[in-house]
């Protein structure tokens, strides 16, 4: 069959290019080798883990509940299912809201694992054989998996990577987690925070190194009160697992010559983007060194026809601009382009979350740009004493005219607030302009005028 459009992978960056397509009239096709549509997101990434999150809020808080004597329900000690049960829930719905779409819209889903035969000639191999499929444009978007370096000797055990930790039978009483990049920050901090022994161990100084200096603080600061170890500049020398009396652990060898011993050792050593069964090479595209696909600012590749969008380009890698990748590489391909966003959010699920948009501090004093900051702390707010948050808002200014260059938040719905900050850097307001609205009170929201009037005390 002969398509306008072929996405490989149907995860968010290749589902939203196959929609966007189907809305701009043209015939698409959409291949994805697994069993279930959503790719690692929907899967065993960014959903599974922020169900995992959510599950492990709401029990914390009816036990906290309980001790108060809000409630006199007998509440049992937890359970891997009680962690499992919303998360299957939520991957079963989501699925079928992905095929609904797509089945809406008339987007055809083929089985299978597809590689390249030409730049326009796809093939979609199956356990019962293989086809053809010819296309006026490809979009690439089959995203990543976790690495697994040689080194280590996973058993999916005792050693996991963050896809076999959401099959851990139990929650351990101890968890060392290798890396303390976003996705070994986010597990330490729910494990810990139902009461798991945690240690994060890095070769680095810094854990989160992109982030402003005020917030990584705050962070440190919560994950230390959670009692997490944080064991910076130190590298692992080896992996393994002992047993002792019946009992299997891990045991991490550092270069200092300190042993970490934990039930579960959880390898957070990155992502590796999944382009080795696309043969590649047979239409002359090549990749980097660490094997990213080269694109332009379209996302467009080297081919004409081919473009790439989500994990297998790399940075950000985060599933909100994976899809918006895939609706802009679409809408090039069909001669409609849209201007690139200006800015683009980020948010880390860590307990207490993050996010953020726009310039740090310290990237501010590395440009010589002159600014000037406010700062709100949520716990002096109404509704932050109400939910008992104490987390922090920063506003980064520039002295002369006022203009917000970045917004940076920890604390409760942090992932939320962030878009009135996004849309005030992205329209290129000021803190005046925070300053003239009203927000509802009491909500959390009101942080932004507080840390306006802040800032303007400041100058």
């Amino acid at each position: 069959m002969r398509y306008d459009l072929v996405v490989i992978g149907a995860g968010p960056a290749g589902w939203s290019a196959a929609l966007q397509g189907a809305k701009l009239g043209l015939s698409v096709a959409i291949i994805e080798k697994g069993l279930m549509l959503g790719g690692a997101c929907v899967r065993t990434g960014t959903l599974p883990s922020k169900t995992l999150r959510h599950t492990v809020l709401q029990l914390v808080n009816s036990r906290r509940a309980a001790q108060l004597g809000i409630h006199s329900t007998n509440l049992r000690p937890l359970t891997i299912q009680d962690l499992r049960g919303p998360r299957d829930q939520l991957i079963a719905s989501h699925q079928e809201t992905i095929r609904a779409f797509l089945d809406r819209n008339k987007v055809d889903v083929l089985a299978g694992s597809a590689s390249f035969a030409a730049p326009d000639r796809i093939r979609v191999a199956t356990r019962h054989g293989e086809d053809y499929v010819e296309a006026r444009h490809v979009v690439i978007a089959t995203g990543s998996r976790p690495r697994r370096p040689d080194s280590i000797p996973f058993d999916d055990h005792v050693i996991v990577d963050s896809d076999s930790l959401l099959k851990l039978d139990t929650i351990p009483k101890s968890l060392a987690v290798l890396g303390s990049g976003v996705i070994g920050c986010e597990y330490a901090t729910m494990f810990a925070t139902l009461g798991c022994k945690v240690t994060v161990i890095d070769r680095r100084e810094k854990i989160l190194r992109f982030l402003d200096g005020d917030i990584l603080d705050s962070l440190c600061h919560a994950m230390r009160a959670k009692g997490i170890r944080i064991m910076q500049s130190e590298s692992v020398t080896g992996v393994r697992i002992e047993t002792q009396k019946r009992f299997k652990h891990g045991v991490v060898q550092l270069d200092s010559g300190r042993t970490v011993r934990a039930e579960r050792v959880l390898v957070a050593a990155g992502r590796v983007s999944n382009v080795e069964p696309l043969d590649l090479g047979r239409i002359g595209l090549t990749t980097t060194e660490t094997g990213l696909i080269k694109v332009d600012e379209t996302y467009q590749t080297e081919i004409e026809n081919v473009y790439a969008v989500g994990d297998v380009i790399g940075f950000p890698a985060l599933a909100s601009t994976s899809m918006h990748q895939g609706r802009l590489a679409v809408l090039h391909a069909a001669g409609q382009e849209l201007p690139p966003p200006s800015v683009l959010p980020m948010a880390i699920f860590t307990i207490p979350e993050i996010s953020a948009v726009g310039l740090t501090e310290e990237e501010c004093r590395e440009r010589g740009l002159p600014y000037e900051v406010g700062v709100a702390r949520t716990g002096e707010t109404p509704r932050g004493q109400i939910v008992g948050d104490d987390g922090l808002v920063k506003l980064i200014f520039r002295r002369d005219d006022k203009t917000i260059l970045g917004v940076h938040m920890i604390g409760v719905a942090a992932s939320e607030l962030i878009h009135v900050g996004m849309m005030v850097v992205h329209l290129g307001g000021t803190i005046d302009d925070l300053l003239s609205g009203v927000f509802n009170y009491p909500t959390m929201s009101e942080v932004y005028r507080i840390a306006a009037l802040d800032g303007l005390n400041r100058l």
